[in-house]
């Protein structure tokens, strides 16, 4: 459970970060967070092993500062 959390200002040291970064995971629930002011994406799926994840009120912007390659939300997959 990640819930209720203020995060901001993230990538000054490191550029290939997110507020929220799922992988090998298996009904992980992320709700109710602010997330701005980053590099890249501000919540990224990785690898959709095991489903059942919960994704809901999140507050996201102000993403994808210094790249181009995706939004505030990034997923993929790799079968």
């Amino acid at each position: 459970l990640v819930e209720g959390n203020f995060i901001h200002e993230i990538g000054v040291f490191q550029k290939q970060v997110s507020c929220y970064f799922q992988a090998q995971t298996q009904g992980s629930t992320v709700r109710n967070n602010i997330c701005f002011n980053g590099p890249r994406a501000g919540i990224n799926f990785n690898d959709g092993m095991g489903g059942g994840h919960l994704l809901e009120r999140n507050l996201v912007f102000n993403m994808v500062r210094e790249t181009t390659d995706h939004g505030p939300f990034n997923s993929w997959d790799r079968q």
